[in-house]
């Protein structure tokens, strides 16, 4: 192929993402030819439905996916189905029949990433998937490359538009999580079953997806620990702004000693002048620490039919470079499976918030109950929430601990007679 004034592109999908990358093919033809050193033609797209309107001529249009993978003359298949099934087969297909594939399935490579490269680079091809992780943000590549010198030493991200745009809006809105969410689902900005997002399941995939890469072994989407926002409420937000912090959605992942990882997805109160704190609405960002690099910090759109076609396209045109050189492949295996530690095991600082009756010696027993828990408070705010029962609601911040002492202290806390209710407790992250 190495000579051939034509590299032929079959896609898989053709909805946002895919309708994307291919208006970015069309509209910057002649610029992506002359990087490439050859025209990129589009000669089959398989969709569900041929009859629905489409920015390709409906020629290129079929319902038959399987003959798009078989079509001899394609020879990079563009994955933008999502799913498992039947993209996974789909991919694995194309691999056995010589092709190279590009595909923005972020819970396809989550799950499946280690046996598909793997697949690849015993074939002798590229399998790119820069587009599932970060949408428009080149990550995968500068960690496989540039970065590749590196014992990566952490990782932390705001890696979902969407539950970022809701906690922005809670922020800076006041309004409680249902109503932000049903005005993003009205807006097109969340699903309308939403639970991916807000549960925090795409966070771990694409968290899963980066361990990988980073860590040069397979990290499972269960090996990390998830929580999504659905319990974050107005009280916790102002609580929050009061001890200087902002609370976002954040994947983090580790390494810990004996070469493990702890990888973990769920809310976290972060210092205002942390540099995720100010990241809003549907952009996404990682910071990233290496050994000799130290902190590097990766932002931009997360999402989106233009953010993430453009990620396709760059990865489809690092495959044709490889091919136009007789280059031998991308698709560097993992070593093995990670070994991931539970997150008892995580040393973190907390916000806890709980409802007490306004009595004496309150307070001195919720401060034994974290004593005996090895856990030290360093900061405390109180309000009153009900003259008329005299219940106040008390918010405190503890110092660095070990997570298995503090949930220990927060069951013992839900039973302890001077507390009414633990309303939250949540990870904070320190400078």
């Amino acid at each position: 192929m190495s000579g051939a004034p034509y590299i032929r592109v079959g896609f898989l999908g053709f909805g946002t993402v895919g309708s994307g990358a291919y208006r970015m093919l069309e509209d910057n033809r002649e610029a992506i030819a002359r990087k490439v050193g050859a025209e990129i033609e589009v000669v089959r797209i398989g969709v569900r439905d041929e009859a629905k309107k489409r920015c390709a001529s409906p020629s290129l249009l079929t319902t038959d996916l399987g003959s798009v993978v078989d079509h001899r003359e394609i020879d990079v298949i563009v994955e933008a189905m999502g799913g498992l099934d039947p993209a996974g087969e789909l991919i694995e297909r194309a691999l056995r029949r010589g092709k190279h594939v590009v595909t923005a399935n972020k819970e396809l490579i989550a799950r499946r990433g280690a046996e598909l490269v793997g697949l690849a680079a015993r074939q002798g091809l590229d399998l790119h998937y820069e587009a599932a992780v970060g949408g428009g943000i080149p990550l995968i590549q500068p960690i496989k490359h540039q970065l590749a010198g590196n014992d990566i030493l952490r990782m932390a991200g705001i890696l979902n538009g969407t539950t970022n745009l809701i906690l922005s809006r809670m922020t800076d809105e006041g309004e409680p999580l249902e109503t932000v969410l049903a005005e993003a689902q009205g807006k097109g900005y969340a699903e309308a079953d939403p639970s991916s997002d807000v549960d925090g399941h795409d966070v771990q995939f694409k968290l899963a997806i980066l361990s990988s890469v980073a860590f040069g072994k397979a990290v499972r989407p269960e090996q990390i620990y998830r929580e999504g926002i659905r319990g974050i409420e107005q009280a916790d937000i102002a609580y929050a702004k009061t001890l200087g912090y902002v609370i976002k959605l954040l994947g983090i992942v580790e390494a810990v000693e004996g070469g493990s990882i702890l990888g973990r997805v769920h809310p976290t109160l972060l210092p205002k002048a942390h540099p995720l704190a100010a990241v809003g609405g549907v952009y996404n960002a990682l910071c990233l620490r290496g050994d000799f690099v130290g902190d590097v910090t990766f932002m931009g759109r997360g999402a989106g039919g233009e953010a993430t076609g453009s990620a396709v396209v760059g990865d489809l045109i690092d495959v044709c470079r490889n091919m136009r050189i007789g280059g031998s492949g991308d698709a560097a295996p993992f070593s093995g499976e990670a070994n991931a530690r539970p997150i008892e095991e995580l040393t973190s600082a907390y916000y806890v918030r709980v409802v007490v009756p306004d009595r004496p010696l309150v307070l001195g027993a919720i401060a034994t109950i974290f004593g005996r828990r090895n856990v030290s408070l360093s900061a405390m705010e109180m309000r009153v929430i009900d003259t008329k029962l005299n219940h106040g609601e008390i918010a405190f911040l503890t110092h660095r601990c070990l997570e298995a002492d503090l949930r220990q202290a927060v069951e013992e806390l839900r039973h302890a007679p001077e507390v009414l209710r633990v309303c939250n407790w949540i990870r904070v992250e320190t400078l």
